[in-house]
């Protein structure tokens, strides 16, 4: 895992520093199935030009992650034999693309790959020969694409326009066998064939087929950005065939349903825009119980100066119903609940459809040891912070109902009018206080009491304050003031990468428009200290102290196992 991370930090900076891309809409498209489930694309040119106009260079990079021992320079010969001759087209977009799909034996298989161009394939192969974890491999020759299997579940596959890197996971379930009344283990996969007929048909699909047909993915493609996000739900349908039961409409309730996003890395900060686009079925319950802003008077007077994050909600309740009708299991649902003296609808409509949690205060501090000693492993650390969670009360018989029935489960207590936390909750540390009003749960009694009583204002950035109005959900962190709350201690080895966090990131917000009749939007913002140099620059500083970090970290471990193993770790160990 750890040797995939630092060829993934190896990969990001190929990406980042090299060339450039002229088509708009993307011809590897044809190469992704339709069904891809996720996808993502960088734009290297615009990347490269940003970097340069930073004063930020490939050798700049290698100079800052690469030091003058061995292992630093066998990495770094490694590094620029990958950039310089492997034959790969580093100037042509980059893609990364996830499928899953369920077998008709139940036994799920997913895979995750990584597509890029090809300059010279000839010389990829020299490349692919040389590398010590694949010699020995055969390269295998087919009629449109040439491939190798490596020994790790990945395959790579290249004709000499493209390259396609493959992770495979397939998992099985042991499988219960009715006759003899006893799980019995799967037949065996063959794990090469499945690779490559898998990935031959990234090779031979037809234009249909993939999503170069797919007008709503080629069309994102206009808008000029770093990097592209798209996904589908259609990856989850295969799934459905595992559930104990099979909903009506579920399939057609989930197909088609698609969301883009554009990325780009500005002065000061990285912005992500999104767009939504359901299908027509999905779309018209959205359009039918459509919700309503934020409100935002549910953390006006939260008590404290040192928040660290915000989740606002607003929804219409009643859209819980309209899907139970759409999937045809309203009745259904309420058959189950008649037993427990309730409704679907009480479910749904005991809450007005506000919801606000803060969470402030955060804090990472160090208590004197029970008993005194000077072992440091003594000294105990305890998150501290503090929370509230708040939901205004929709229909009040239906949520008397339930709260009654919490107080029979022995979860709450009712002294007067006002339900408390039973002792279930009460050990895990939460404080609730409901009426026929609110709902609120809080972190101790003293942050309940502050709140409730309005007497202090809340200290909200102004900036992210005003992109929350008009927003049916909102999300801020204050990473700056999160990151400042953390030890030392818990950074470990990563306290360098940790301490340019700390200087490097201000917040994140994010917001979502309601749904407007086609389809919804969202965006999400992360602010940055240095608002004068582009986030691109100042993230690629941290993302090299992180490498860093890691080699330093690699390095220990290494410097360790030589120690305890002279003669080299015993195989029952490598193997394990």
């Amino acid at each position: 895992m750890k040797q995939i991370v630092r060829l993934s930090l190896l990969m990001w900076l190929v990406i980042i520093t090299l060339s450039s891309c002229k088509n708009n809409i993307p011809k590897e498209a044809r190469y992704i199935p339709k069904e891809a489930g996720f996808v993502l694309s960088f734009n290297p040119q615009l990347m490269k030009d940003k970097l340069q106009k930073g004063g930020i260079s490939i050798d700049t990079l290698l100079q800052r992650v690469f030091k003058n021992d061995s292992l630093d320079s066998k990495d770094k010969a490694r590094f620029n034999q990958l950039k310089d001759n492997a034959g790969i087209d580093w100037n042509s977009k980059i893609f990364v693309f996830m499928l899953q799909k369920t077998n008709p034996d139940n036994s799920v298989s997913s895979n995750y790959s990584l597509l890029g161009a090809v300059k010279d394939a000839g010389l990829f192969e020299s490349y692919l020969q040389l590398q010590d974890e694949l010699k020995g491999k055969e390269i295998k020759k087919e009629k449109d694409y040439s491939y190798l299997v490596n020994g790790n579940g990945s395959i790579i596959a290249w004709n000499n326009e493209q390259v396609i890197a493959t992770m495979f996971r397939h998992t099985q379930k042991p499988v219960y066998d009715t006759v003899a009344m006893a799980f019995k283990q799967p037949a065996p996969i063959n794990m090469e064939a499945e690779m490559k007929r898998e990935v031959g048909r990234y090779f031979t699909q037809k234009i249909n087929e993939s999503l170069a047909s797919v007008d709503i993915f080629t069309a994102m493609f206009k808008e000029k950005a770093d990097g592209y996000v798209f996904t589908s739900a259609n990856s989850s349908l295969a799934g459905l065939s595992m559930l104990p039961f099979q909903l009506p409409k579920m399939e057609e309730l989930l197909k088609d349903n698609f969301v883009t996003a554009t990325l780009s890395f500005e002065e000061g900060r990285i912005i992500a825009k999104s767009t939504g686009y359901p299908n027509e079925l999905l779309g018209s319950v959205l359009k039918q119980y459509a919700g309503h802003a934020v409100n935002l008077s549910l953390i006006e007077n939260y008590p404290s100066q040192h928040i660290n994050a915000i989740v606002l909600a607003a929804f219409n309740p009643e859209i819980f119903g309209g899907l139970l009708r759409q999937l045809e299991v309203e009745g259904l649902a309420n058959n189950f609940l008649e037993k427990a003296g309730v409704t679907s609808q009480d479910l749904y409509k005991s809450l007005k459809g506000d919801i606000a949690v803060v969470v402030s205060d955060f804090d990472i501090t160090q208590k004197e040891p029970q008993f005194k000693t000077d072992e440091k492993s003594m000294i105990r650390k305890k998150p501290i912070g503090k929370m509230i969670v708040t939901a205004p009360v929709g229909d009040k018989i239906s949520f008397i109902k339930l709260m009654d029935k919490a107080v029979e489960q022995g979860v709450l207590k009712k002294v007067g009018n006002t339900y408390k936390a039973g002792v279930p909750v009460s050990l895990l540390g939460l404080y609730i206080m409901a009426d026929e009003k609110n709902l609120v749960i809080a972190s101790d009694s003293l942050t309940y009491t502050a709140y409730i009583s309005k007497r202090t204002r809340s200290v909200i950035n102004e900036e992210a304050l005003h992109k929350f109005k008009g927003k049916s959900i909102v999300f801020y962190v204050d990473i700056a003031g999160t990151l400042n709350g953390l030890s030392k201690e818990s950074a470990g080895d990563f306290n360098k990468s940790l301490n340019t966090a700390k200087t490097t990131f201000k917040d994140i917000i994010a917001t979502t428009d309601n749904f407007d009749g086609k389809n919804s939007k969202a965006a999400l913002e992360i602010r940055l200290r240095n608002e004068r140099q582009n986030s691109l620059v100042t993230l690629t500083g941290l993302l090299a102290d992180i490498a860093v970090d890691m080699r330093v970290q690699a390095r220990r471990e290494k410097e360790t196992e030589e120690k305890l193993f002279p003669g080299g770790l015993p195989a029952i160990i490598r193997t394990n």
